[in-house]
């Protein structure tokens, strides 16, 4: 008997053992430590957790004075008041404060939840408190952060609307609701659908798939409907939300009214259109005058009339030049642009483009590499146009003469079409906006140079129309290349 009973003990003792290790695996785990004090005596006693938490030795002894002074000064009367407050109550209790203290190791400011009970003599006087000691810094800074972010949502002029993957709205912030009119008890629980015009409609699924496989949407300028049926010109940066192991869980969109913007730019699209068509009329003439005079000039042999009416001539054909960019760019702006596509061959085009361009400089030689009967399906008008900017472009910016090569080569079916130089070359930085609308390179070797940094803008758009893109390749003081590729008939 006493054997079993022995046993037993010992096996009492194991699980004990294993219940304490468990405990302070889950203190360790939760940053949880224990103390007590004796209000009578001054003691107070930290387990090695707790002494953890307040960053000091575990070695060493600490007195309630001394993690007093570790109060935050801008805590510190808060909590006094509320440990006087409690103890003269004269009650036995529990108690649940939050102070912010300074460690003693690293003057960290770390947030502490103190929680526990306070024991009574017979007397009825509080003499003892026991309880825990929890870091709750993580929470709350995440608190901070919760309540930064929520003041922000609601204090934005931005539509600010949260949704699943399947595009129904979750939340709905203030600016939403005077942008679009919708209260958030009408529009969270509802497909987003509502706000997207009838014409529209397959945007979303689009958006959604491109959410759901992880990618970013920014800055896409569409239209959406408001409750009384109004149009807004909107711009949406939309994002997929992340749970912790980085599945997606839903999406977060910005939803920013731009129709002012849209507006003014309708205005300056309607004035340089006005203007462009009101210069051009008399440039035309201008032109024809010019080149009549230098005609007669060159049948009389006056050579400095020639080469006066001749520098006059290019001049105007520049300042026409412009005047199309600016036309260009208003049809585009306007959604007036037709593609007028036909199967041609792309050599000639390619000849009558580099004879016009030789014309206008006498420093360059222009080289074609390009074979003849190569059949493209394409609009010829604006892809002669492509081919001039590049060209222009590349006269523009060899500053100091030098060769410039326009060539054509198949490749899978296309037909890759480019135009290379030996000018001042483009840094990268500048390659990545050099398709910008009215961008242009901050170069002091080209200042003098003329534009609007518009051409290649419309060379652009031009492309896109094509499913085409261009593509750079360039390098400081050596040279670029520009190019793009046609399918071939």
């Amino acid at each position: 008997m006493a054997a079993n009973e022995e046993q037993r003990k010992a096996e009492l003792l194991t699980k004990l053992e294993q219940s304490e290790a468990r405990l302070k695996m889950a203190m360790d785990s939760t940053h949880l430590g224990t103390w007590e004090y004796n209000r009578m005596t001054q003691e107070l006693y930290c387990d090695p957790g707790c002494k953890k938490i307040f960053g000091y030795p575990e070695s060493e002894s600490l007195t309630f004075d001394a993690l007093s002074d570790r109060l935050h000064p801008d805590d510190k009367a808060r909590v006094q008041e509320k440990i006087r407050d409690f103890i003269s109550t004269n009650i036995d209790g529990r108690f649940d404060i939050t102070p912010k203290i300074l460690c003693f190791d690293n003057n960290e400011a770390r947030w502490i939840r103190v929680r526990g009970r306070s024991f009574s003599n017979p007397e009825g006087n509080i003499e003892r408190f026991i309880g825990t000691a929890l870091d709750i810094t993580d929470i709350k800074l995440a608190e901070e952060k919760s309540a930064k972010l929520a003041a922000i949502i609601e204090s934005t002029d931005d539509a600010i609307i949260s949704k699943t993957v399947d595009g129904i709205v979750t939340s709905w912030n203030d600016s939403a609701r005077r942008t679009f009119g919708y209260t958030a008890d009408e529009m969270i629980g509802q497909p987003i659908l509502r706000l997207i015009p009838a014409d529209r409609q397959d945007e979303e699924p689009l958006i959604l798939a491109r959410l759901r496989r992880g990618e970013r949407l920014e800055h896409f300028e569409t239209k959406r409907l408001t409750k009384d049926g109004k149009l807004l010109d909107v711009s949406l940066t939309i994002s997929p939300v992340r749970d912790t192991q980085g599945n997606i869980i839903g999406l977060s969109k910005i939803a920013r009214d731009i129709s002012e913007k849209k507006q003014e730019e309708q205005r300056k699209n309607d004035f340089v259109s006005m203007v462009s068509h009101e210069l051009k009329t008399p440039l035309t003439s201008i032109t024809a005058y010019v080149q009549l005079l230098k005609a007669k000039a060159m049948e009389e042999g006056d050579e400095f009339s020639t080469q006066a009416l001749t520098r006059a001539e290019v001049q105007a054909k520049k300042m026409i030049s412009l005047i199309q960019d600016f036309l260009g760019l208003a049809r585009l702006q306007e959604g007036k642009v037709v593609m007028d596509r036909n199967v041609f061959d792309l050599y000639p085009l390619v000849k009558e483009i580099v004879a016009d361009a030789q014309f206008l400089t006498s420093n360059h030689a222009i080289k074609i590499d390009c074979r003849e009967n190569i059949m493209v399906h394409a609009d010829r008008e604006k892809i002669g146009l492509v081919l001039t900017n590049l060209l222009s472009n590349a006269v523009k910016y060899s500053p100091d003469g030098g060769s410039i090569t326009i060539g054509c080569d198949r490749q899978d079916g296309k037909v890759r079409i480019y135009v290379s130089d030996d000018g001042v070359g483009i840094k990268e930085a500048d390659q990545k906006r050099l398709f910008e609308r009215f961008y242009r390179i901050n170069n002091d070797k080209i200042k003098g140079v003329s534009g609007f940094g518009i051409g290649l803008y419309l060379v652009a758009e031009i492309l896109r129309h094509h499913h085409s893109k261009m593509e750079v390749e360039s390098k400081e003081n050596v040279g670029s290349t520009f190019s793009f590729t046609l399918g071939i008939e």
